[in-house]
């Protein structure tokens, strides 16, 4: 080995140029490696050269410990994933868990759920909605029908839909979780009371699992059991929304009913405004 004269690296013998600077180190230009560390016994400022000499070993114990560290993270990752199937399954058997159930629950598995469906549900009406167009310009080749003035973009409306699909997804949990707080004078943790209302769905994720599986395998023929299935799994947010202010204790004058088309009204008017801007204005 020698040393580079510019960078003070550590370099094969039989290099032309330093890998570590790009400087011509052919020739003279650079020093043997036990040359250098001699000369720097006699430099003044001999603490600014660093030992770049270290062992074999320690680069060896170094990988080991790099591939340990990531096998750990992957094994924790497959963990956690485990415990968020094992969190849904429960959830599916016992959507009305127990106050000590909800207090050990994690707090992302909310925010995981809802970014989930929405990208189940972009997907499936992408797929079906492009599948649908391009069969009826098809056949309005052939046929009599009218064409179609605009052109199918799957990743536009993918986009869209994801966006749309997010706020329809968070927005029921945050308006329950307002009445809760403001109009039924009740305490909950926001993080936690997220995660509950993803749990209380966990059938109807697996109906949108079963749906966008569908969809992958033919979009035209299965289109109708396909969107009844996707219907349900959206009714079942609007049932939990009910459900969950009705199992509220209210300590209030105030009428659940009406406490309720209320929180419906909001979520499908900000809803609708979102969609007219998504949809027709971008």
């Amino acid at each position: 080995m020698k040393i580079c004269i510019y960078c003070h690296n550590r370099i094969p013998k039989e290099a032309l140029i330093c890998p570590m600077c790009g400087s011509d180190v052919s020739g003279s230009e650079a020093i043997p490696q036990d040359e250098f560390y001699q000369s720097t016994l006699f430099e003044e400022n001999a603490a600014n050269f660093v030992d770049l000499t270290a062992d074999e070993a320690e680069y060896a114990a170094e990988s080991a410990s790099r591939a340990e560290k990531q096998a750990f993270s992957l094994n924790e990752a497959k963990n956690k994933f485990i415990r968020y199937i094992r969190f849904l399954w429960k959830k599916m058997q016992d959507p009305a868990e127990t106050r000590k159930s909800r207090r050990e629950s994690h707090d992302l598995y909310g925010y995981f759920t809802f970014v989930l469906s929405a990208l189940l549900s972009a997907g499936l009406v992408t797929r079906v909605a492009v599948a649908l167009v391009k069969q009826y310009d098809l056949l309005s080749q052939i046929s009599l029908l009218p064409t179609i003035a605009f052109k199918a973009e799957p990743v536009v409306w993918f986009m869209k839909s994801f966006l749309l699909f997010v706020a329809f997804y968070y927005l029921y949990p945050a308006l329950a979780y307002l009445i809760k707080t403001f109009f039924l004078h009740r305490r909950h943790a926001f993080h936690n009371w997220m995660t509950q209302y993803a749990g209380m769905n966990a059938f109807g994720l697996l109906l949108l699992g079963a749906a966008f599986v569908c969809s992958l395998i033919a979009p035209v023929l299965l289109a109708v059991p396909v969107l009844l299935l996707f219907l349900v799994h959206l009714s079942s947010y609007l049932v939990t929304f009910i459900a969950s202010l009705y199992q509220t204790i209210n300590e209030t004058k105030r009428d659940t009913l009406y406490l309720c088309l209320g929180g419906i009204s909001a979520h499908l008017l900000l809803m609708l405004t979102f969609a007219y801007v998504l949809f027709l204005k971008m």
